[in-house]
This record gives structure tokens, sequence and C-alpha cells, in this order.
């Protein structure tokens, strides 16, 4: 035995350093980790609610690159060592991640000011000098430690060396037995860090925001991620495509596209005309300074929506359909992006997800107005309130960018303390603020696998999903009920909107599709949304939408008509009457369109069709009748010349929302 610890010693002997320089860091990185998760934001804000969510990944994450990278060194020295040259490999690995652990520290902290990765594209987007000055203001009035990144800076390569000599110290035995048990060590937390991070506690939002400088590197190198830049042949191509067909669907002359210099160039940049901006209709709804309670709620599917479909019974949504039959109802409402972040982001922006960013990290740094902006910037009080955690998959930097405060305690995340938060903030605080005021309300219970509802029996927990959502469906339905009731009394209610629709659907099986990944067929897209407020009459609207609406349609509601780059179209813009020849008027039905990306698929529906696609891709295209909402009925073989116009359509708005998310303002 002795013999064949010394052979491992002998073996470990020229790596010893390495393995030494190896745990020194890791140990650097778990502080830097620390410091990032367990601290605020530079704003005052948590940088993620629960960091004992995200600890333990963040140190296997790192644990498993630095070895792999180990791994790589040691194979260099060992060839290095044929050549007497050991020292040199020691002093690359060292350099190696001494700048790594630079890099690291600046990621850090350019995701707790911008809430994105290092990157690039956002070293090119801010790679001017000025950019130097405004990142030390930033740091003078970290509201969380000011200066504590320049001193960690200063101290966190004499700190690792430190623990290098301590660790050198301490292995410097004669036989290498510690070096021994530590490697094997090290390969068994290797192989449990792998497990855990991949197989027994997933999750992609958290990954993507612990996602390591070296995988951050690794990807803009090597992984094609980001849509080919433009041409500006291209560009004027799809350009003029863009807005002949957005001008087609709006019906009228009241908003103009325009190249000023404010628009950066975008082919979305609209302005509205003078005679927009001075309509009685709008200074009307000015006047009258009207609420808005818009209701996000989570993964509500058409499909399971009793107003929407009457064969399901009984109804898991009897409130919503209560509420529904006095209210203006789009029957043919679709997310424009999944998961929630893209329900969310599109809902705010007018503009559909990015179909291959991640655009809740990825572009972060990228300055895009919502319609909440708007609102705020013209003296509306608005809050985000979010029954899930907004920091989870990087929403809470965006709801910053736009509402007056955001709300969320780990203590509320069920839905029924969260709705009972929510009435009695919006009923005791912000209804007497002395401003009008925007509430955004987004939901947790019915969430995927479906059994996060308080006081589910075993039972319940255990029936298929398709039937487990019915039951988390219902739920939530119970809770919004208790919101709604607490509310509806109030004088103010009488001048408020109440805005209720999902994020996105789910797909259950429908269409051969069971992953949310699978495409964009409207168990994932087709979702309930309706308006219910003053002088909106009960109507259950066929016109196409979607959640790129949303933000026209708000702010044509409060009676603002303000430059912007939403790609969707005010639903309650006036239609025009046609007079028949016995003078009665009939109302021309309004035009629509929806669009969508969905995790590597998109769709659009327009003309009464609808085509679902894989992004960028000949390999898989169907077309279904935009009544069709179960989509049973795939028609693009038989419309084969419509398919492939509706196609080259969907594909060159995808490209033109792709470059203005990427861009902004």
């Amino acid at each position: 035995m002795k013999n064949f610890i010394q052979k491992i010693a002998k073996f470990l002997e020229p790596s010893k350093n390495l393995v030494l320089i190896t745990l020194a860091f890791w140990v650097t990185h778990i502080l830097l980790r620390v410091m990032l998760l367990f601290r605020s934001n530079p704003y005052g804000f948590p940088f993620v609610s629960k960091p004992d969510w995200f600890i333990f990944h963040a140190i296997c994450i790192d644990f498993m690159w630095i070895c792999n990278a180990l791994v790589v060194f040691m194979v260099l020295g060992g060839i290095a060592a044929k050549f007497n040259k050991t020292k040199i490999t020691t002093i690359a690995y060292t350099v190696f991640h001494s700048v790594i652990l630079l890099f690291t520290l600046l990621d850090n902290e350019v995701m707790r000011f911008l809430g994105g990765h290092l990157s690039f594209g956002l070293m090119d987007t801010y790679k001017d000098t000025s950019s130097i000055a405004m990142f030390y203001d930033y740091v003078a009035n970290d509201l969380s430690v000011p200066y504590l990144q320049f001193v960690v800076l200063v101290l966190m390569l004499p700190l690792t060396y430190g623990l290098y000599k301590l660790l050198y110290k301490h292995y410097r035995t004669p036989d290498g037995f510690r070096m021994k048990k530590s490697v094997i060590a090290m390969v068994i937390f290797y192989i449990a860090s792998y497990l855990f991070v991949y197989f027994i506690w997933t999750g992609n939002a958290r990954m993507a925001k612990l996602r390591p400088v070296v995988s951050l590197v690794y990807n803009d190198l090597f992984v094609t991620k980001k849509v080919a830049g433009l041409t500006e042949k291209e560009l004027a191509t799809y350009r003029t495509s863009y807005q002949n067909l957005w001008q087609r669907i709006e019906g009228d002359s009241l908003w103009k596209f325009s190249d000023a210099k404010e628009g950066h160039g975008l082919p979305l940049y609209r302005v509205p005309t003078a005679e927009l901006q001075n309509s009685e209709k709008l200074a009307a709804q000015r006047e009258m300074k009207p609420n808005f309670i818009l209701v996000l709620m989570e993964s509500h599917r058409g499909l399971n929506t009793g107003y929407m479909n009457p064969q399901i019974q009984p109804s898991p949504t009897p409130f919503l359909d209560s509420l529904a039959a006095n209210s203006h109802v789009w029957m043919r409402m679709h997310t424009s992006g999944v998961p929630t972040t893209g329900g969310v982001l599109s809902t705010h922006l007018g503009i559909p997800h990015h179909s291959r960013l991640a655009q809740a990290t990825d572009l972060a740094h990228v300055t895009l107005p919502s319609f909440v902006s708007v609102l705020t910037e013209n003296g509306y009080s608005t809050h985000y309130m979010s029954a899930a955690d907004p920091a989870w998959d990087n929403l809470g930097v965006w709801m910053a960018k736009w509402y007056t405060a955001e709300h969320y305690s780990r203590e509320r995340e069920d839905d029924s303390t969260f709705m009972d938060h929510a009435a009695e903030f919006v009923r005791d605080t912000l209804s007497k603020v002395g401003k009008p005021f925007l509430a955004t309300l987004m939901t947790r219970s019915n969430h995927y696998p479906f059994n996060f509802a308080a006081g589910m029996t075993e039972e319940e927990k255990a029936r298929p999903l398709q039937e487990r959502i019915n039951v988390t469906m219902n739920y939530a339905d119970r809770q919004l009920a208790r919101f709604i009731r607490a509310i509806q009394n109030e004088e103010w209610y009488k001048n408020t909107y109440v805005i209720i629709m999902a994020d996105h659907g789910f797909p259950l099986g429908e269409n051969g599709v069971s992953t949310m990944n699978g495409g964009g067929f409207s168990n994932i897209s087709w979702i309930p949304f309706f308006i219910h407020g003053k002088g909106l009459d009960a109507t259950r609207d066929t016109t196409t939408a979607a959640q790129i609406d949303i933000a026209p349609t708000v702010l044509e509601l409060a009676g603002y008509a303000v430059p912007n780059i939403f790609m969707g179209h005010n639903l309650l813009r006036d239609t025009e009457t046609i007079f028949n020849a016995d003078s009665t008027s009939v109302k021309k039905e309004r035009a629509g369109l929806s669009l969508g990306a969905y995790s590597g698929y998109s769709a659009l529906g327009l003309d009464n069709y609808r085509v679902v696609s894989k992004t960028a891709s000949n390999d898989e295209v169907y077309l279904f009748n935009d009544g069709d909402m179960r989509q049973e009925h795939d028609l693009a073989k038989t419309e084969a010349e419509r398919t492939a116009k509706m196609h080259a359509t969907l594909d060159t708005l995808i490209k033109i929302s792709d470059y203005s998310l990427e861009h902004g303002l």
C-alpha cells in the first residue's frame, strides 16, 4: 500500500502546484459569488431575493469550469515536463486565472448595475471613454457599499496568493498522502456538482444568471446566437415591407414613420400626426386620468379558460368568465413570447421576444422604452407586483427601468397572500397618493408542474398534468376574485381599467408538443385577454391580436400619443363606417396582426390565417385558419402559395424585431 501511495504521489507531484492554485482561486471565486448574491444592487434592492437558491449552484458551476481548466493545463504541464519547463505551465495557469478573476469581478458589477452579463456586444455599446466616468459615478453612489469594488479589486489577488501559500504549507508532506486524498475528493465533488446542477436541481434562469466568464467568452466567440447583421440594402427592403404592412393593418394615416435621429434609424420608429395629438378623444381620456390594473395570469391557456373553450366543463375559470361577460374580450389573442420573460417583456415593449437571444439577460443593457415608462414620465404612479421572484429571470432589472417601484416578498409567493397584499396596497396606499396609477400584478400559482396551489390534496397532485392544470387555474381564478371583490366598491374603481391576460399558455400534448420549446402552436400562444372599464361595451371581438398590441392600446386609453417603436396596434382604434344603399351603417371589421417568437419557433396571424414555423427555417411550416383555435387542420400543403407568402412575411418581421431589440433607442 505504501508503494502504491508513493506512486500516486509521484504521479501528482508535477501537478501539485496546479491543484493548489486551483483550490486557492476557487475559494476566491466563492467569495466573489457571496458578495454578488448576498448584497443589494446599486439601487438598494436585493440582487436576488433568494440567494440561498443560487449560492450552491454558483459554487458547483465554478468548481466544474475551474477543474476543466485544470485538466487542460495538467496535460500541457505533462508535455512541458518532458522539456523541463514545468514552471512555464504554472506561470501560464496563474496568469490565466488572474485574468479570469479580474473579468469575473467586472462581470459581477455589470450584472449588478445593468442586469446583464459582460459581453462583446455590451463592451461595443459602452466602448467610449465617457462610460468609465459613468461607471465611477455608479460606484460612488452604490447603495450597497460605495467603492467596495475597488477594495476587492486591490485585495483579491493578494488574498488568492495568501490562500495558495497556506495550502502549500499544509500539503508539504513526504508521502503526498494529503494530495492524493484531495484529488480523489475533487473528483467526487466534481461528479456530485454535475449531477446537482444538471439533474437534481436545474433551472435555466439560474444557469443564465450564474454563467461564468469563460462560458460567456466561449459563447461570444464560437456559438452563433445572434442574427447575422443586416446589410443596408436588406434593412431598407425590410423597412419598406414592414412599414407598408403596418399601415395597411392600421388602416389610417394618423401615424407616420420617421427617419428622425431620435429613432436611431430603427424601422419601427413612428410619430403621431398633429391631428392625432390634438384629437378630442385623447384629450378627454387625459382629462379623465384613468387608473390601470394589469393582471398577468401565469400559464393561463385559452384551451382551459371557460369562456374561450365552452367544451371544458365545469369551467376552471368561473370568475374570469363572469368578468369577461361584461368586458371587451379579444377571442383571438396570442402571446408574443415564452416563457414568462417573453410574455411580460413583449407586453411592455410592444415588440415580440427576441427569436434567439435570452432577451432578459443578453439585452438588459439596451435602452427600450415601454408603455409604462410613458405613463411614469407623465405623472402616473406605477408599481410592479409579483408573486414570483422577478430577480429569478432578471425581470426585476427591466421593471426597475420603467416602474416607480417593485413589490415582491418570498412570504407572499402563494396567490392568496399575494392578492390580499396587492388589494390592500392598491386600496389603502396607491389610490391615495394623489396621482393616477398603474398596478401590474404577476401571479404564480398556476405554474408548471401545476401543484403550487395552496391546499391541493394528494389526490389532486397525483392527477395527470392535463387535469391538474384545471385545479391550479381554478385556484388562481378564486384568488383573482378575492382581489377584484376587495376593491370593486371603491370610488376610484369606477375610473379604472382592469386588464386581464396571461403571460403565455402551456403545451400539454396538443399538436404532438409537450415542451415549452416544441413549437408555437395555440396550446402555448392562445391566451385570455379582455379590458373592463368605463366606455367599453361588452363585446366578443374576433380581431387577430397579440401582446405587442397592449402597449399602444393602454396609451390610447390613457390619452397619450408619443413617438414609439411598438410593432403592435391600438386595438381600440376607430373603425371605418360603411353606409349601405338603405343608408344603414355597418362598422367595418378592424384588421389585426399577431406576431410572436417562441424558443426556436415563430408565428404570424394575418388576413384570417396563422402560420407557425421554425424560425429562419423551411423544415417545419404549418398554416391554419385563424379561427381554428385548436389548430387541428394544417393547410400548408393545400394552400402552398399562401403559406410561402406568409412564411416570407414572418421571416421579415422577425428579422426587423430582432434588429430593433438589439439596437434599441
